[in-house]
């Protein structure tokens, strides 16, 4: 199936209410669509959701060298996890409030790295 290059644009009102989308084939003109936080926040689930299927099945990527899109200082907590584990969740500022189960063998092996970077002089940036 032979799809036409898409153009996407979103443009922030002055008064940073509204987002403004545009999804159109490249060469066309689009139809602009408003939306508010929430309306914006459903979207972002939404395709996040449908992410999630196309590469259900596919492996997963090593995250060692890739770019990461890094959040300083977030809210966060962390609980005992309906899995044998902990959770993890934080407020991303760009996709709202995320988290993730991490089994209990995974949770020593944070801990301990964790422990290790806490031994570091303060300040240091080395890499595990």
């Amino acid at each position: 199936m032979f799809m036409k290059r898409t153009r996407l644009g979103i443009q922030i009102s002055d008064d940073q209410q509204t987002a403004i989308l545009e999804i159109c084939p490249e060469g066309e003109t689009g139809s602009p669509v408003e939306l508010n936080l929430d309306q914006l926040s459903k979207l972002i689930t939404l395709l996040g959701h449908t992410r999630q299927r196309m590469i259900r099945g596919l492996p997963m990527q090593r995250l060692e060298g890739l770019s990461v899109e890094t959040v300083y200082r977030p809210n966060w907590y962390i609980q005992v996890a309906k899995i044998d584990g902990s959770l993890l969740a934080f407020d991303h500022p760009a996709f709202g409030a995320v988290g993730f189960a991490i089994p209990r063998e995974e949770v020593a092996d944070i801990v301990r790295i964790l422990k290790g970077h806490l031994l570091l002089p303060e300040g240091s940036a080395k890499r595990n």
